[in-house]
């Protein structure tokens, strides 16, 4: 019966992201998504819709994976087999020794 019930709540938001009222058809849309490869798999066909509807901000910003995390030190040390050797880092100003 829940699966029935997101069924018919994606349903209705589509219906009224085609017809152009945005806000209506956000606030329709399940909040609840069991699974991470759903919730990408529908942020897809949304970004779809919202694409053929014209709203391409609006598609490119749902289309977008996550975020990865910057990347750090240690990793960049880890790539080059250095992981675990302590480095330090810094400037040394030519003018500052005479």
């Amino acid at each position: 019966m829940k699966t029935v019930n997101t069924f018919q709540k994606w349903m209705t938001a589509i219906t009224f992201a085609e017809a152009g009222e945005w806000e209506t058809a956000k606030n329709m849309m399940p909040v609840s998504i069991r699974s991470r490869a759903i919730n990408q798999f529908q942020k897809i066909f949304m970004a779809v819709t919202f694409a053929e509807e014209g709203l391409h901000a609006e598609a490119i910003s749902l289309a977008a994976g996550p975020n990865p995390p910057a990347p750090s030190a240690d990793d960049f040390l880890q790539s080059l087999g250095l992981g675990g050797i302590r480095m330090t880092y810094g400037v040394f100003a030519t003018e500052s020794v005479r």
